[in-house]
């Protein structure tokens, strides 16, 4: 079996002298993993965050495979000097090698994390609710969207300032302030990201209580129910 394509790498490990486990996030095939040998350029081209074109090969589709890969573009040398953004993209990716299903494509995420590297590969003020929208979208993507867009209990629009941790819903000041130390806050950040409405002039405040309310989340519907460890690397996000 063989098919060609072309993915970000999420994550290596060297397996023996010669070789090293490959996992990609690919555009038609999602995410895969396969061995690729190791050569003098493999440190440059086996990079979190490149963009390969790469051939997978196998006897039968449940094995591991090879990869033979050609690179397209290694982003990473954009943002390596900023520590927070490097982190961002390992973070990411240690979140989508862990919880993404073995060959199941995803190709509006695959879409949307290709132009998240290009945002901050640019230098855009933006990147933070970018990257925001690439957790609330993974989660809608594996079948736990937030409904933000509303009151939970009364459907009013305005004056959300409030999550319920259990639906992962909005809740307004006034049906919300009685139970307030039971709910996540929302952050106007969020709220502006989830409305695609993003600004340019959010703090780094803003993007820390944006984080810890979509790192609540993905950690109550994917990591626990996949009994996996939190990333350290997202974590560390909120300590910089």
């Amino acid at each position: 079996m063989r098919w060609k394509d072309e993915g970000i790498v999420i994550a290596i490990k060297k397996y023996g002298d010669k070789n090293l486990v490959l996992s990609l996030f690919t555009k038609n095939h999602g995410k895969r993993r396969g061995l690729a040998r190791l050569t003098n350029d493999s440190n440059y081209k086996f990079q979190i965050s490149n963009l390969l074109h790469a051939e997978w090969s196998a006897k039968l589709p449940e094995n591991l495979g090879f990869f033979k890969c050609e690179l397209i573009e290694s982003p990473s040398h954009h943002f390596f000097q900023d520590r927070l953004k490097s982190i961002t993209i390992v973070s990411f990716s240690s979140i989508l090698e862990k919880v993404l299903p073995e060959s199941e494509p995803y190709a509006v995420l695959y879409d949307n994390f290709l132009y998240f590297i290009d945002v901050i590969k640019h230098n855009s003020e933006s990147w933070q609710g970018h990257y925001l929208n690439l957790e609330l979208l993974l989660l809608a993507q594996l079948g736990f969207k937030l409904d933000l867009s509303k009151c939970a209990v009364t459907g009013a629009q305005e004056d959300l300032q409030f999550i319920s941790p259990k639906t992962g819903r909005a809740v307004s000041k006034q049906a919300g302030d009685y139970y307030a130390d039971k709910l996540l806050p929302f952050p106007q950040m969020l709220h502006d990201v989830y409305n695609n409405n993003l600004q340019n002039s959010y703090s780094y405040r803003e993007f820390q209580l944006g984080l810890k309310v979509t790192g609540y989340f993905l950690n109550k519907y994917l990591f626990s129910q996949l009994n996996m460890r939190f990333p350290e690397s997202r974590d560390l996000m909120l300590s910089l």
